[in-house]
């Protein structure tokens, strides 16, 4: 029971660390990270992660999917957190859509992802 607890765990930090990537080293004057949308390094990391996830764990696709995508929502609602208490109180107006628009980009990918590596095994 704890094994399965701590490998949930580890997914979602998983996409903790992605989202961190993708969104935590955005400057705050551009939309791009050196050329790349940020939305599209979202998208391409759950889309690896959880076919990576997939292959080397044994837990079920939709879980893994679900668990990178939440991990990468986190990181947006942290960096929203952080910005709105140290950076800017009216930067972030439109949060809920970010957040909504993150699960729209990482979801499908994550699924993408995870049922690949399914069929790789």
């Amino acid at each position: 029971m704890k094994n399965k607890i701590r490998i949930r765990i580890g997914i979602t930090l998983v996409g903790l660390v992605i989202g961190g990537i993708a969104y935590w080293f955005q400057p705050y004057d551009q939309d791009t990270v050196l050329g790349i949308n940020m939305w599209l390094i979202m998208s391409m990391g759950a889309l690896i992660a959880s076919f990576l996830l997939k292959l080397f764990v044994n837990e079920k696709s939709p879980k893994i999917a679900l668990l990178v995508s939440l991990g990468i929502a986190l990181a947006v609602l942290a960096r929203i957190i952080y910005d709105t208490t140290f950076y800017d109180s009216t930067s972030h107006n439109m949060a809920p859509f970010e957040i909504i628009i993150c699960g729209i980009i990482t979801i499908p990918s994550a699924f993408a992802g995870a049922y690949l590596g399914f069929l790789g095994k």
